[in-house]
């Protein structure tokens, strides 16, 4: 990886695992002496593509595949030019529908997709004591296995490798606005809880939530269900299929929505 000045990570973070892992990767390379930028998603990709940096996009999985925010910014990425990217996901479980379908969107734009990379961390949806101590449990595996990931991609060791068929298939899904708005509708406000401090409202990152007749209203058609604002709403006024959740709070509340449109 001598031939690369820069890295460039990019990342997108529904309730903070990912985000936690975009800092250690970016910890991991100034260790190395490579100049490291990191920024999060967002509509438009900053920059032209340089053959003299490497790329990292960083993101949750999500409905098997990843959320419609990390999709977009890559199908708004520029043409690549044969430029090196390699990725990072988190997920609770499973995936099966983002490896190779990612490769496959960057590929068609002339990028080199040199690594692949899937940490399993904790849920964002915690319903037990059990849950919590597996999701503990969960991140110290996945930092040793980070640090693996980018020891070997800094040897150029890593692949990043397809399965068409069913990884197609499980982006197919996942693809549909419908499914994303039917995974919102599961999601409420106890009126009765909320304190109406717009904490939800300022870091939704799609600002799907607003005031209607004074009361914290949801846009499905908005909606990505990230469960950021189940996870740091000071009251845990909100519920997921009518059940509160025990909260996660990886990292503070202001570090997760960086950009300001």
């Amino acid at each position: 990886m001598n031939k690369y000045k820069c890295i460039s990570l990019y990342y997108f973070s529904g309730t903070g695992n990912t985000l936690v892992i975009a800092k250690e990767t970016k910890v991991f390379f100034e260790g190395k002496g490579y100049s490291v930028t990191l920024e999060e998603m967002h509509t438009n990709f900053n920059g032209e593509p340089d053959e003299s940096s490497l790329i990292g996009l960083i993101f949750p999985v999500a409905i098997q595949s990843t959320f419609p925010t990390v999709w977009t910014f890559v199908e708004n990425m520029p043409e690549g030019k044969g430029q090196a990217v390699f990725m990072i996901d988190t997920m609770d479980a499973f995936s099966g529908g983002i490896v190779g379908p990612m490769k496959k969107l960057l590929v068609k734009k002339g990028y080199n997709c040199i690594g692949a990379c899937e940490l399993k961390m904790a849920t964002s949806m915690q319903t037990t004591a059990q849950k919590v101590d597996q999701g503990l449990k969960k991140f110290d595996s996945a930092l040793i296995m980070l640090d693996v990931f980018l020891s070997q991609l800094e040897q150029g060791k890593t692949h990043w490798r397809r399965i068409p068929f069913f990884s197609d298939m499980m982006r197919s899904v996942s693809k549909k606005r419908k499914i994303w708005s039917d995974m919102s509708r599961k999601l409420e406000v106890n009126h009765d809880q909320c304190i109406k401090c717009s904490l939800c409202l300022k870091h939704c990152p799609v600002d799907a939530i607003s005031y209607k007749e004074d009361k914290i209203t949801i846009d499905h058609e908005l909606c990505i269900a990230c469960m950021r604002c189940i996870n740091y709403c000071p009251k845990n006024a909100f519920r997921l299929n009518g059940k509160q959740l025990i909260q996660k709070k990886t990292v503070k509340v202001d570090e997760l929505k960086m950009f300001r449109p």
